[in-house]
């Protein structure tokens, strides 16, 4: 019985859907950035008076060390926010972003440019697992899905709207600065709302420790892979015209160095007590199965975003080599070209999500990903004169295939974890993703360069080279390019095959 003479507190319970809602707005300005720069990176290098001709490669480190610090991130954000309770560690990520923000945008060099960049990246990168996390514990099982299905499609529309958002301001205002400027305001609106919204989210009782080996050895893996492997594919290391500098000596030796960082990871969590990823997720067919699912859509997809800004580039540059706003022009109209794979992609991911939460998830995953092998197919036979409607098209069935996959992937991982491994798993689902995606540009480089040689050097006899040179180089990358469209139809077959051995979940955790 209550005693009249005690106050009684109300306590509002939490709106899961206010709460997603303002949690989307930070993953995507973070999300945002991950691109942004890369359409301000030659008036970057113009007003901090660097060489095109000898620091451009030092440069693009204020584009790949982004990806790489917010891969890393998340590898162990995710885990501290299951010890620390979701709400202290995404406002902290938050504020970690807002601070590399400000500094990139003051920043008086290069340097200290591509410092604050890692800062941003340390903070954007953990918000999205975290986010995964406090999903799966607001959301009941039937909703889950659709609700990650948002946060998976407003991550990918970030990062690949980014160019966009960056060309667009940079053609209004000529000033970089300004683009990381104002991320302050709008994330302080942010900040402010996201405090608001998550007051009454409760903080889990600290279970277990921090696995300190286990999240250096795995950050430690990643960076020698990541470096290891977008080596070969640096700017200005390589071309599509036969000249072929190569990956640099140390590629090699990092990505065998990463791998054995990779085994000795697997050795110290197997023996740990509280390990930063439990191993237990792989031996389940569903998890293992979903895991090999992300890897090969960010194969995939990695596929696709190099190829068309590389086939519209090689063919403006062959037919217009004297129209001196050419590259201008092929950026713009390659990313609106992309634009029709990533936006159809972030689209699908929410009813990949509903259909997830009502059909399971082994329907949307074949689904999709028998959408995109089609699509992949399809883009295999663009030839040198494929028009802007027909790719557009393509490209769209292609992204609303691997969009409905997003949701059953991260849904089957994260409901395979208890609720003090929500966030280990969040970060596992994201992190196997670009993995995918680095592996696959890598590839793509390699073995792209590699064949267009070959192919040039065994036509130096057809008469095409000697009559039209342009329309003969034209039909060798049309050639490589579609041959590397069936790569991204092999991987996407790989993990057809994977969710047709899926089993659904019984018995999830709440």
């Amino acid at each position: 019985m209550k005693n009249p003479a005690l106050p009684t507190v109300e306590t509002r319970p939490v709106d899961p859907r206010l709460t997603l809602g303002l949690v989307c707005l930070a993953i995507f300005i973070g999300a945002v950035d991950l691109t942004v720069i890369s359409a301000a990176l030659p008036k970057v290098m113009i007003d901090l008076r660097l060489s095109l001709d000898t620091e451009l490669n030092r440069a693009s480190w204020a584009v790949s060390g982004y990806l790489l610090a917010y891969t890393v991130s998340m590898t162990f954000m995710g885990r501290l926010s299951d010890l620390f309770g979701r709400r202290m560690v995404y406002l902290i990520c938050l504020v970690v972003f807002l601070i590399g923000s400000a500094w990139v945008a003051a920043a008086p060099n290069l340097t200290m440019l591509i410092i604050g960049r890692l800062i941003q990246a340390f903070g954007a990168g953990a918000m999205v697992p975290v986010s995964m996390a406090l999903v799966g514990d607001l959301f009941p099982p039937g909703q889950r899905a659709a609700a990650l299905g948002l946060i998976g499609a407003v991550d990918t529309a970030g990062w690949m709207v980014g160019h966009l958002y960056g060309g667009v301001l940079m053609r209004i205002f000529d000033d970089w600065r300004l683009l990381f400027w104002l991320n302050l305001p709008i994330g302080l609106v942010a900040l402010a709302l996201t405090w608001y919204a998550l007051r009454q989210v409760p903080t889990p009782p600290r279970v277990g420790r921090f696995d300190w080996p286990g999240m250096l050895l795995l950050s430690a893996s990643l960076v020698a892979l990541n470096i290891g492997l977008a080596a070969g594919s640096e700017l200005g290391a390589t071309d599509f015209y036969g000249e072929r500098l190569g990956p640099p000596p140390y590629a090699g030796p990092l990505v065998i160095v990463s791998l054995l960082l990779l085994a000795l990871f697997v050795w110290v969590e197997r023996r740990s007590d509280d390990p930063l990823i439990g191993l237990e997720l792989f031996t389940r067919r569903h998890t293992a199965m979903a895991c090999v699912i992300n890897v090969m859509v960010g194969f995939g997809l990695a596929i696709a975003i190099t190829n068309v800004p590389l086939y519209i580039n090689t063919r403006l540059l062959l037919y217009h080599p004297t129209d001196s706003d050419i590259l201008r022009i092929a950026a713009w109209d390659a990313g609106w070209m992309l634009s029709a794979l990533t936006l159809t992609m972030a689209a699908a991911a929410l009813p990949g999500g509903l259909l997830t939460g009502r059909f399971g998830a082994r329907l949307p995953a074949l689904l999709g990903l028998g959408l995109a092998i089609i699509g992949y197919g399809l883009m295999a036979f663009w030839g040198p004169d494929a028009t802007y409607l027909r790719m557009g098209l393509e490209l769209a069935l292609t992204g609303i295939g691997l969009g409905l996959v997003i949701a059953p992937v991260a849904d089957t991982v994260i409901a395979s974890a208890g609720e003090d491994r929500r966030g280990a798993a969040s970060a596992l689902v994201i992190a196997l993703r670009l993995v995918g995606m680095t592996v696959g540009v890598a590839i793509l480089t390699l073995w792209g360069v590699h064949r267009q040689d070959e192919l040039r050097r065994a036509g130096a006899d057809n008469p095409l080279a000697v009559t039209e040179p342009a329309r003969f180089l034209m039909e060798i990358a049309a050639q490589v390019i579609g041959e590397t469209f069936l790569f991204g139809a092999a991987a996407c077959l790989v993990g057809l095959l994977a969710a047709l051995v899926m089993r659904e979940i019984t018995g999830r955790r709440t």
